[in-house]
């Protein structure tokens, strides 16, 4: 059979009509474009209403950290809440004013004679994210110390 006729003789083309449905379900099953993104644009959302609704509970600082996961949010004039060993410790502390040294651009807030918060003015970024964050914030807890990043949220 020649080239011309291979494509008149419709018992050839009928195997390959049948893969059509078949080939259309596989691209559009696998090959979505942008399928990825709203997951994606969902997992930003979720993370920022996170940041949000602390805000709106009257959070003025917010800090996190990784390995092990921990947070830190600073209530002006109500307390200071520390969690930490990915959420299983969680303590509250009565607010205490903080030490400010603006030349070097550092808050410290003495909680107790164990407890310390630093928060430094420049640029962090979270180890696990990769998020930015204008603050980075070191947390002493007796011998241990804990680093990550934060921002203000008021």
């Amino acid at each position: 059979m020649d080239n011309d006729n291979i494509y008149r003789d419709p018992s050839i083309l009928r195997p390959a009509r049948a893969m059509i449905p078949i080939l259309l379900v596989a691209l559009f099953a696998c090959a979505t474009p942008g399928a990825e993104i709203p997951v994606a644009r969902e997992q930003e959302t979720a993370k920022h209403d996170v940041w949000r609704a602390a805000g709106l509970r009257g959070v003025a600082f917010r800090a996190i950290g990784q390995e092990p996961g921990w947070l830190l949010e600073i209530t002006d004039g109500r307390e200071i809440l520390i969690v930490t060993n990915y959420g299983q410790e969680r303590k509250s502390y009565p607010y205490v004013d903080p030490v400010q040294d603006e030349a070097a651009l550092r808050t410290v807030f003495q909680i107790d004679a164990d407890t310390r918060v630093l928060i430094e003015d420049r640029p962090c970024t979270d180890t696990m994210s990769g998020e930015s964050f204008p603050a980075s914030v070191k947390l002493s807890l007796g011998a241990g110390v804990l680093r990550g990043c934060g921002q203000d949220l008021l």
